[in-house]
């Protein structure tokens, strides 16, 4: 039985240490070798956190990254508030309890940099329709699935929480929408999930369909994940 329970625990660290680095393939890559980074403190002060190669194989890791680098007033200009840091936003400022204020920064879409240049972007869905909704979500409609995120924060927190808010459809129409939040965010970068449960259909010719359930945890299954390029 102590063997059995080591083996678990082992398995288990591994898996923890492998989904802070991901490994995956950026289709219609140019043949450039890439560096992959952060840009939550401005395009003058990247952070990078991996590459792509020229055949599109690209690899990343948030293990060990940090923001020593970064001077304190910049870091002081773009930190916010934990509840204000993802994509979707809770109705009630206070959702998260105490934790509500604590600082945090989140990081949508990874860049690619040349040199000094940024060159592409990279899109992590699990569906590549989720791309353009993404992009412009006032004309394209959502669909089911996940994409994915970073969050910085200062120290280890857990949300386990539901919160509410309500989305305009029409002149007509108010939607009341729900974010089930369940993570357990590490004092550093961290990968985040959001599934979209269920969409509002909406009248294409006002607004596009939006999500009305999601779920936003930690990154469980990298496997599902799509790596999107686009270039400059």
């Amino acid at each position: 039985m102590r063997s059995l329970i080591l083996t678990l625990t082992i398995l288990f660290t591994c898996f923890g240490a492998k989904a802070q680095g991901l490994t995956g393939k950026v289709e219609n890559h140019p043949k450039k070798e890439m560096d992959v980074v952060l840009m939550l403190f401005g395009m003058d002060n990247p952070i990078t956190i991996g590459k792509v190669d020229p055949k599109g194989q690209i690899s990343v890791n948030l293990e060990g990254v940090g923001i020593a680098g970064i001077p304190e007033e910049v870091r002081s200009m773009f930190m916010g508030e934990l509840i204000h840091n993802f994509y979707f936003s809770c109705g009630e400022p206070s959702a998260f309890g105490e934790m509500s204020g604590k600082p945090a920064l989140r990081q949508d879409f990874l860049r690619l940099t040349q040199g000094d240049q940024w060159s592409g972007t990279v899109f992590l869905v699990s569906d590549e329709k989720l791309r353009p909704w993404l992009e412009d979500s006032g004309y394209s409609n959502a669909v089911k699935g996940s994409f994915y995120e970073i969050i910085y924060v200062e120290e280890d927190l857990a949300i386990n929480t539901t919160c509410s808010n309500q989305i305009i459809a029409s002149e007509e129409e108010t939607v009341d929408v729900v974010y089930e939040f369940d993570l357990e965010l590490k004092k550093g970068f961290n990968w985040v999930e959001y599934e979209i449960l269920e969409i509002h259909e909406t009248n294409s010719e006002i607004r596009a369909s939006f999500p009305s359930r999601v779920k936003v945890r930690n990154l469980k299954d990298p496997s599902t994940m799509k790596w999107i390029g686009a270039y400059f």
